[in-house]
């Protein structure tokens, strides 16, 4: 078993439970710390998912955006679709050690060429194969889009309502599905009562977003925008 502390950039609804990432924060040995690689906290249930008891820190909340949290760990998960998974301690205590800065988010802002796009495959998804020829691949990147919006849509084949997550980014107009629950407390605490649009952020060009690839599902791993940070 080991620890690691992470960055909390996002914490985002997965299987009505929770799934939180950020970047390790490393020290040397002469005490002096600098930023390692994204790390995904996940679970050996529900595709990963951590429960809220899981995640549950001594003051009985559970990790925020921008928390430095200290996490064990069991091992790493080595999934070369998601290479940032690591399997977290059952019955364990995350500690959060302190609290960093919309800034310090900033810095850390990533500069892909672009967001999984593979071709003749819809925009919004991508296959794990094509995932497997990449090379220093990563299924997490904190960006800064253009013209953020939400849009709000019912399924024609089934009903079912939900939020997508519209922008740019360098360039491509993307379309991913949305899974942040606080900035749609803020942006659409009705949900269930408002009719289908498309609701602008208060900003759309003065943003950060934290995408990543969901598991494996049906041959395709889809793309989700897991947290929108308001700069």
């Amino acid at each position: 078993m080991s620890a690691k502390r992470l960055f909390i950039l996002a914490n985002s609804i997965k299987k009505r439970h929770r799934c939180v990432a950020g970047r390790e924060i490393t020290t040397d040995a002469e005490g002096r710390s600098s930023w390692g690689k994204w790390i995904r906290p996940v679970s050996t249930h529900d595709e990963g998912a951590i429960t809220k008891n899981e995640c549950r820190l001594d003051d009985n909340c559970i990790p925020k955006l921008f928390d430095v949290i200290e996490i064990p760990f069991m091992q790493y998960e080595n999934d070369p679709t998601q290479p940032e998974n690591w399997i977290i301690q059952k019955d364990s205590t995350w500690n959060k050690i302190t609290k960093k800065s919309l800034q310090e988010a900033i810095d850390l802002v990533e500069s892909p060429e672009n967001l999984w796009l593979q071709t003749s495959v819809k925009q919004d998804r991508v296959t794990s194969d094509y995932l497997l020829s990449l090379e220093n691949h990563q299924s997490l990147y904190l960006i800064k889009p253009e013209n953020f919006r939400f849009l709000i849509e019912t399924k024609p084949w089934n009903g079912k309502r939900r939020v997508r997550g519209l922008f740019k980014y360098n360039g491509v107009s993307y379309n991913f599905s949305l899974t942040d629950p606080e900035i749609g407390r803020k942006y659409f605490p009705n949900f269930s009562n408002i009719p289908d649009d498309i609701i602008n952020l208060e900003d759309q060009d003065n943003c950060l977003l934290c995408v990543s690839l969901t598991p494996e599902f049906q041959g395709y791993n889809y793309k989700i925008v897991a947290t929108v940070i308001e700069c």
